[in-house]
């Protein structure tokens, strides 16, 4: 079930509080915080119907799983507990990120393991942002970020992570490296949320061996068009409809378990479907003429979904059999010491293979090879600079698309951070991309594809 709380008031913060997570920031020598808000799912209606010392027991469980994988490496600082939330803050995104998923791995074990219990199922809220000015903790600031985390967390459902696009553009290029592909990120788009003006962009990030994202059930998206435009295209589709059952009216198109929200044809319109998503069988409002086609839709901009289907005259029933398309992305992270040769360099090679369909549907099979290496040295007449020499090469279907080198210097006592991204090919249907981010001692380097339309 969906979350169906309204959204929370803002969040009181105490002197002490906010005492507490300065020192924290100043331990970790940040300006940025990362703020988590996490709740139980159904905790309030577990409380009525089975008691108050069963609740409290669930919540002691809930405590024991939660707090070590905040607390873990000291990453996370646990500012309260309020009933069965708790507030934290973590001096890194990809800390605090890392520290969701392990919340969620953990109630997953606990669960499996401890059948006779009620699930204990957790939603979770980050979002990021400056709280210092001129090294001075802001209260106004601090708050802020505070509520806005809080907000996001309340349109989650039990399992769910939900993000703001800092903590996305953050993380997820330090995540990705060393999770094996295992991370699915998606944007869902922008929400309104209680309190904030402009709409939020809220994304997610899940284990896709254990779970699949969800766009928020509760909460009010963004449109994208005026409401006389919705109206306007209503009509003139249903326009468009009469007079194609009148032209097309020997073949006609039913999905079966379509479910998907967006589904494209022939990388042009969207698919429209009578009756309500809850049928099993819809048939399909478009014109849609006998022969081959394409339909796709999208999950972020690196992952697409194919099926190509065959329509034949009379009546067709289609089943959708949606084949998952990656394109590539490669990234590594070094954390240089001048003591130890085994943080002086980092190399990275791996070959790829994915679809790409061109402007005609006419399937195109690609073959790609990234492989970079990051190497760090000190400079010996001044030894608070790193110089960091970055060397790539990405070939595609044989051919090298890219191949270049860069060097970059990191003064190891400036507390800001460097990053930047920069197109390296692009064709009619996707393009590469290099990003790379430099901090202190640190560089990380990501090199990798994207849809086109997504540029």
């Amino acid at each position: 079930m969906p979350n169906t709380n309204s959204s929370p008031e803002p969040m009181i913060i105490t002197k002490e509080e906010v005492s507490a997570v300065d020192k924290f920031r100043k331990l970790k020598d940040t300006s940025v915080l990362t703020i988590m808000f996490t709740d139980i799912k159904g905790f309030t209606r577990l409380s009525e119907e089975k008691g108050e010392l069963y609740s409290h027991k669930i919540l002691g469980l809930h405590n024991q799983l939660l707090v070590p994988a905040i607390e873990k490496h000291a990453d996370g600082l646990i500012v309260k507990h309020i009933g069965d939330s708790i507030m934290a803050v973590f001096h890194e995104p990809s800390a605090a990120v890392a520290g969701a998923l392990q919340i969620q791995e953990n109630l997953r074990t606990f669960n499996a393991e401890h059948p006779e219990l009620e699930a204990i199922e957790v939603r979770i809220g980050l979002h990021m942002g400056q709280v210092t000015v001129e090294n001075q903790m802001q209260l106004d600031l601090f708050g802020r970020h505070v509520n806005r985390a809080s907000r996001v967390e309340s349109l989650a459902d039990g399992g769910q992570i939900y993000l703001t696009y800092p903590v996305f553009d953050s993380a997820k290029g330090w995540l990705e490296s060393n999770r094996a592909g295992s991370l699915a990120w998606v944007r869902h788009g922008k929400y309104f949320l209680k309190g904030i003006k402009t709409p939020i962009e809220i994304y997610e990030v899940s284990d896709k061996r254990h779970s699949q994202p969800r766009p928020p059930a509760q909460g009010r998206k963004k449109r994208n068009f005026p409401r006389w435009g919705v109206s306007l295209g209503i009509f003139l589709l249903g326009a468009g409809l009469a007079l194609s059952l009148l032209l097309y009216q020997n073949t006609s198109v039913w999905f079966v378990k379509l479910h998907a929200a967006e589904v494209y044809l022939d990388q042009k319109e969207k698919i429209v479907l009578k009756g309500e998503r809850t049928q099993e069988v819809r048939q399909a409002l478009n014109r849609i003429p006998p022969g081959p086609h394409l339909l796709h839709y999208d999950i972020h901009w690196q992952v697409k979904y194919y099926m190509e289907i065959l329509v034949k005259r009379g009546k067709n029933y289609i089943e959708p059999k949606f084949v998952e398309n990656w394109l590539p992305a490669l990234s590594r992270r070094l954390d240089f010491s001048a003591d130890d040769k085994s943080r002086q360099e980092v190399n990275a090679l791996k070959q790829f293979s994915y679809l790409l369909y061109d402007k005609a549907n006419r399937k195109m099979e690609n073959q790609a090879i990234i492989e970079f290496s990051i190497k760090g040295k000190q400079v010996p007449t001044q030894p608070e600079q790193v110089v960091f020499n970055l060397d790539w090469n990405v070939s595609l279907n044989g051919k090298d698309i890219s191949r270049e080198q860069m060097t970059l210097t990191s003064v190891l006592s400036h507390p800001e951070s460097t990053k930047k991204t920069r197109i390296i090919y692009e064709d009619e249907e996707h393009y590469y991309y290099l990003k790379y981010f430099m901090h202190r001692s640190s560089a990380e380097l990501e090199i990798g594809a994207a849809y086109i339309e997504y540029k």
